[in-house]
């Protein structure tokens, strides 16, 4: 037992010390805009410093999200079946893509520097959609833009109440956009069950 309690604690200070510590964020290519430097939001010791780590995956999430988003729009109206769904696409893109620059602004307001490189499984699955036969993406890229668009709602939700007012803020102008954009999801989705 002792042993445990020994071990966590040990796990436990690494993992703090970790925390307080300059994240080396470059990888083997050099690449460093696949995560957020979350050690910069607020210097260790701040009261606000996990409000500042809490801001900082939003935006990291919410750049991802944006990324995708827009990614699935611009392949749906290229590659969808019906004009429903290209419509649907091309709007999807170019919603998300103004979303991208208020998002970007909060981010160099706060010494961020967000992902612009999509996660690999998230490539891999726009390939695989992308070499779909037309009458089969229809069918499933609606099923995939409701999961994401539940995930990203919830996350949204969430920011609105956000302590950091310009996160409170963004959420609070593009949860609507959301919202709407899942409904209509939901409504074409009918059509393929």
């Amino acid at each position: 037992m002792k042993k445990n309690t020994l071990l966590a604690m040990m796990l436990l200070a690494a993992v703090i010390l970790q925390c307080c510590q300059p994240a080396d964020r470059t990888g083997a290519a050099g690449d460093t805009t696949t995560a957020v430097d979350h050690t910069r939001i607020n210097s260790p010791g701040s009261a606000a410093i996990g409000d500042g780590i809490q801001t900082a995956m939003f935006l990291e999430k919410a750049a991802l999200m944006i990324k995708l988003e827009t990614e699935w729009g611009r392949l749906a109206r290229e590659k969808g079946g019906s004009l429903r769904v290209r419509n649907f696409g091309k709007g999807a893109e170019e919603e998300f893509s103004a979303a991208k620059t208020p998002l970007n602004a909060i981010a160099a307001a706060k010494g961020l520097k967000l992902p612009d490189v999509l996660p690999v499984k998230e490539q891999v699955r726009l390939r695989a959609m992308n070499r779909m036969e037309k009458e089969y993406f229809d069918k499933l890229y609606l099923k995939m833009v409701l999961e994401d668009y539940r995930k990203n709602i919830e996350l949204f939700k969430g920011a609105v109440n956000s302590p950091d007012t310009m996160v409170s803020n963004f959420a609070r102008r593009f949860l609507p956009v959301l919202e709407k954009r899942g409904l209509q999801a939901v409504h074409f989705s009918k059509r393929y069950r």
